[in-house]
């Protein structure tokens, strides 16, 4: 009997959701986020994802989920609590990970933030920097060691480009693509630069500035993850590996953790 690994990871605008084997990624899947969605209505979905791929619930043996929506994360505890019959962890940063924490009250870190940190820690061996693109930007800086350093919490890339278009009734609802050029001609041009290739520049200043105020530490890799990754890093002069499946890659590890434990 082949056994898997279900992962989920719960933000404010998609639940991503994946099914390891082992190390392997065999599928993920994004879906919008939905508060009004009960349990029965978000299992009926699940359900029918996995007997797509002919992934038999019976067959996972262990899930992991971070969310940052306490609502959701109560339904889908008792979904799971309901539907499936394997471990459970809900990860946050009281999880024993291992990480560090310089903070009396570590309870403001996100839950995506502690799988990246652990994440980036356990794949990538060294100190590290980790960008991801989600409903808000955040930049942290986790050692070696697992000490947690500190984040940056910015709005989200698609965020403020719809806060724009909802504010600016003339502009139409633009796709984000890769500019051209820095200095657009047009408006969909203009609007594109200053979306992306200002974040861009956001971001490698981030970087570079704390390059500078923890070089003590020594070689510090740049990894960024998120939907729009790609987008956001392809021209940056930081940014050293994309790995887009960070979050679902530290919540399988999580799982493996909890089994052999």
């Amino acid at each position: 009997m082949k056994k898997y690994n279900q992962v989920l990871d719960v933000g404010n605008t998609h639940i991503v959701m994946g099914v390891y084997s082992e190390n392997e990624l065999i599928r993920s899947w994004r879906l919008s986020t939905d508060k009004s969605k009960t349990e029965d209505e978000y299992f009926s979905v699940i359900k029918h994802l996995l007997s797509e791929n002919e992934i038999d619930i019976k067959n996972i043996v262990s899930i992991a989920m971070s969310s940052v929506v306490p609502n959701l994360t109560r339904v889908f505890e008792h979904l799971i609590q309901k539907y499936f019959f394997c471990s459970f962890i809900i990860v946050d940063s009281s999880y024993e990970l291992g990480l560090k924490f310089p903070m009396k009250d570590p309870g403001f870190i996100g839950a995506d933030l502690v799988v990246n940190a652990f994440a980036a820690k356990e794949k990538y061996k060294g100190n590290c920097i980790i960008c991801d693109f989600g409903t808000a930007t955040t930049i942290q800086l986790v050692g070696a060691d697992g000490f947690f350093y500190g984040t940056i919490i910015s709005p989200g890339v698609i965020t403020s480009a719809k806060n724009l278009f909802e504010t600016a009734s003339q502009l139409s609802n633009i796709q984000l693509q890769k500019p051209e050029n820095i200095l657009g001609t047009t408006t969909r041009d203009a609007l594109l630069s200053g979306i992306l290739t200002g974040n861009t520049f956001m971001l490698d200043g981030f970087v570079e500035s704390i390059r500078k105020e923890y070089e003590h530490l020594g070689k510090i890799k740049v990894i960024a993850t998120g939907g729009i990754a790609e987008l956001i890093c392809d021209n940056s002069k930081e940014v050293e590996i994309i790995d887009k499946h960070l979050t679902l890659d530290g919540l399988n590890l999580i799982c493996q953790k909890h089994l052999h434990e």
